[in-house]
């Protein structure tokens, strides 16, 4: 079958384009998608970033809603953030995100969301099954793109009108006189993040802000150090005060300090949390930080200080977000709740939008930089300081459960306690140091993770790791 070879993870559907997502392929999903909420209010937001092959997937999705029965808001080109923030804003039930994120350009995807979040295992391999079911023939519908199917809707204004309702905007911009660097790779972040800056006075420049002349990316989309040369060496040299940089749909954030230093991912969301706790001055108020499985032990050392609470999740923003939810709508006591995957750089702050957010990270790290008035390498030097590695493992014809379950055994075997979450393994010693196994959700990689106070000791726990996992791998 054709749809065979597309990814499903609970981040959405991935593939590569011409190979992957057809056109029939992609108006089955669309399809499959209203057949599974058949019965529920049929109205979705729809929006894509800036890869070229989203003009063609959102054609598709647009004609396979609209034989589903759907009524459809098309946001366009719009960030993931603003998109979600929109959704839930304007009470729609469901959306779907065309959009590869950090996946390389030659890779597009969708995010299908339901009423609250991201869909679930059971329901995405209900999307799979139906896809096998599917024939186009029985869907010979007339299409038309008319009015009474498609509203277009740009809800990038309201957004921001939303976000500087959590910014202290008198003081800020009166304050600053930040320059910035914004790297957006040319990805949908470019049309809000400029924006929102500008509006808390910030100088800035934006650099790799457009696609090339044959409608590839000006670098590669994953916004890690090997990929940001060019923004390290425009905050370095034009001695900027920090540059910020998104993947396509801007859910992530990099962060170079104005030594021009690219940080780790994590290290954004730790000056936001720190921040949130210092100034949470209501002894009253329960505090609780939600991340997940691979995010950085330095979220308990900062959430010590301040008698916070730090729950980790399994890996996956649906499930961070299910317990936001859980932990806001089940107590009558007072109750701060935020957090974010340490891996992205974007913050969760459900009071404005429960998703992963690059964008507003961005505009909470100038807003920490100007109160503190501190340079963003004096901010990250009074973090607790750990040190990470990673390994990436080839998985791909290999049946990732039951390795899990062998890898654990041996652990276990050699005296380590071992927790399981889904198909993570995750072992180590308090706040001194873990290891996490994590099965990529959107590629046929595992991902050895380790985390220690000490540089060498972080290696030596991924390398044996890893190694361990290869050994079990070749004995199959």
């Amino acid at each position: 079958m054709e749809e065979s070879n597309l990814i499903f993870t609970l981040s959405g559907i991935r593939g590569r384009i011409e190979k992957d997502f057809k056109y029939d392929t992609v108006k089955k999903i669309a399809i499959a998608f209203g057949l599974l909420v058949d019965g529920k209010d049929k109205k979705v937001v729809i929006g894509r970033d800036t890869r070229p092959s989203g003009i063609f997937i959102e054609q598709t999705i647009i004609e396979g809603l609209i034989l589903a029965g759907f009524e459809i808001i098309n946001f366009g080109i719009c960030p993931t953030p603003v998109i979600i923030h929109a959704k839930n804003k304007l009470n729609i039930p469901f959306g779907i995100i065309i959009t590869g994120s950090h996946n390389p350009q030659e890779w597009n995807g969708l995010k299908l969301i339901s009423e609250t979040t991201f869909l679930n295992t059971d329901e995405l391999q209900i999307i799979s099954q139906y896809l096998e079911n599917i024939d186009l023939n029985d869907y010979r519908k007339i299409y038309s793109g008319s009015e009474s199917h498609v509203r277009n809707l740009n809800p990038i204004k309201e957004y921001i009108h939303d976000l500087m309702r959590y910014i202290d905007i008198p003081n800020t911009k009166e304050k600053n006189k930040l320059r910035v660097v914004i790297d957006s790779g040319a990805g949908a972040g470019k049309l809000v993040t400029p924006l929102v800056l500008d509006e808390l006075g910030c100088e800035i420049k934006l650099i790799n802000n457009e696609l090339l002349a044959n409608k590839n990316f000006p670098r590669e989309v994953e916004p890690i150090k090997e990929n940001l040369k060019d923004l390290i060496m425009e905050v370095w040299q034009g001695k900027y005060d920090v540059g910020f940089a998104h993947d396509t749909d801007a859910d992530r954030l990099a962060i170079i300090g104005d030594n021009g230093e690219c940080y780790p991912e994590d290290i954004g969301l730790a000056l936001i949390s720190d921040n949130y706790l210092k100034n949470a001055k209501d002894d009253n108020i329960q505090i609780f930080f939600v991340t997940n499985l691979a995010s950085s032990l330095r979220f308990e050392a900062i959430a010590e200080k301040y008698n916070a609470q730090v729950i980790r999740t399994p890996v996956g923003e649906r499930f961070l977000t299910e317990k936001m939810n859980e932990l806001i709508s089940n107590s009558s006591k007072n109750r701060l709740v935020f957090g974010g995957e340490g891996s992205c750089g974007g913050i969760m702050f459900p009071y404005f939008n429960n998703t992963r957010d690059g964008i507003f990270a961005a505009a909470k790290i100038i807003e920490i930089m100007i109160k503190t008035e501190k340079t963003i390498s004096q901010l990250v030097s009074e973090l607790p300081k750990y040190y990470s590695h990673r390994i990436k493992i080839n998985t791909k014809n290999v049946d990732t459960s039951s390795l899990i379950t062998k890898v654990k055994k041996e652990l276990i075997y050699e005296g380590e306690c071992v927790e399981q979450i889904e198909n993570d393994l995750r072992f180590g010693r308090g706040k001194d140091w873990f290891v996490l196994i994590h099965p990529s959700n959107t590629e046929p990689i595992i991902r050895v993770i380790s985390e220690a106070k000490r540089d060498s000791l972080a290696r030596v726990y991924c390398e044996a790791t890893a190694e361990l996992v290869r050994l079990v791998i070749s004995k199959r």
